[in-house]
């Protein structure tokens, strides 16, 4: 033996490094697993993803007409879009909120008002709060949103809507007699609401004087706008409609995107003497139909339906019908076929369709 030699020291076992590791955990600080979060914190991810859409009462002010309501009761068309979007001075949760109306009555025109809307969880556990904050004139682009600060908007304190759940559905409500400002000249207040589901929207848009408590907005009934939840079809127009493999010219318009709430475009086919066809003016509406009233014989229920009707404007500016297509209310696609023309549409685009059997 080498008296000389520094003497080592037996290596640990795999046992013993393994004891010395557990031993290190059990003194590092517990990390926090499966904490419960508040209820309004959930409900505010779940109102984060239902709200963007595109919303449309093209039914409601149909059947408004077609049950003969009081021009004051009816609702005029309106259409909706929110799109959650990127405006960091506002906050994680921030949609573009746009609502398009047109001329109530059949009156020319349309309106058009633009505003951000915020979503946070409270102030009740749970509880969501909805900040609205609006473009008095004008539109927010894209392009300011980078920059843009709840200054450069209008909101106006009392005016916020505190969201519960019910059912299937988030009800949002401004306190009572809380929401004032000035509206054309004079003090008024607002008590609105607004409702959020998978097919709909609902809200009330009613101000009313302060002193008296008239309604200045808003239908006579107190009833809301009810938006339906549109989905979006690739369409196109084949003048004429061609079928059973025959070989014959026509003209292809493509690339038209409708939504299933009364969405529509026009077209104008080109004259072509030499094969007897004259030029026309074309017009393609998808609805999906929910329907209002009964309509049918021995006391049967109606069902509602996906509709791809087929318009056409003459040249004295009238507008005919010519007919249409129906089927089941959630169906991927859709077609007509009149001969003289043909109107396709589907929700998946015609490049991205897969072979099947």
């Amino acid at each position: 033996m080498d008296i000389h030699r520094p003497h080592r020291r037996p290596a640990p076992s795999l046992l013993a490094l393994a004891f010395l590791q557990a031993a290190a955990l059990l003194t590092q600080p517990a990390a926090a697993q499966g904490q419960d979060s508040t209820a309004g914190e959930r409900n505010l991810r779940i109102m984060a993803e239902l709200l963007p859409g595109t919303y449309d009462n093209a039914n409601q002010n149909y059947f408004d007409g077609r049950r003969k309501l009081a021009a004051d009761d009816r609702h005029p068309r309106m259409s909706t879009t929110i799109t959650r979007v990127e405006a960091p001075a506002f906050g994680r949760h921030v949609f573009l909120w746009v609502n398009r109306t047109q001329g109530a009555q059949g009156k020319p025109g349309e309106t058009a008002t633009w505003r951000l809307a915020t979503l946070e969880a409270g102030p009740a556990s749970d509880e969501v709060t909805m900040r609205q904050y609006l473009r008095m004139q004008g539109e927010i682009t894209a392009a300011e949103l980078a920059t843009l600060r709840p200054q450069d908007l209008r909101r106006t304190e009392g005016c916020d809507y505190i969201f519960k759940r019910r059912a299937d559905q988030f009800r949002g409500v401004q306190g009572t007699k809380a929401c004032r400002f000035e509206w054309d000249g004079q003090p008024v207040y607002t008590d609105n609401t607004i409702e959020i589901s998978r097919s709909a929207l609902f809200f009330h848009d009613h101000k009313y004087v302060t002193k008296t408590g008239k309604r200045i907005t808003g239908v006579a009934s107190g009833e809301p706008f009810w938006l339906e939840r549109a989905r979006f079809f690739h369409c196109y127009i084949d003048v004429p409609g061609v079928g059973g493999g025959v070989d014959i010219p026509f003209e292809r318009f493509d690339h038209i995107l409708l939504h299933d709430k009364g969405g529509m475009q026009w077209i104008k086919s080109t004259a072509r003497p030499e094969r007897g066809l004259e030029a026309r003016e074309i017009g393609l509406m998808l609805r999906a139909v929910t329907w209002h009233v009964l309509n049918e014989a021995n006391d049967y229920f109606n069902r509602n339906s996906l509709v791809l009707s087929v318009m056409e404007r003459l040249p004295d500016g009238s507008v005919k019908e010519h007919g249409y297509a129906f089927t089941d209310p959630d169906a991927e696609r859709i077609a007509v076929n009149m001969k003289w023309m043909l109107g396709n549409c589907a929700i998946t685009p015609r490049d991205q369709a897969r072979p099947e059997m």
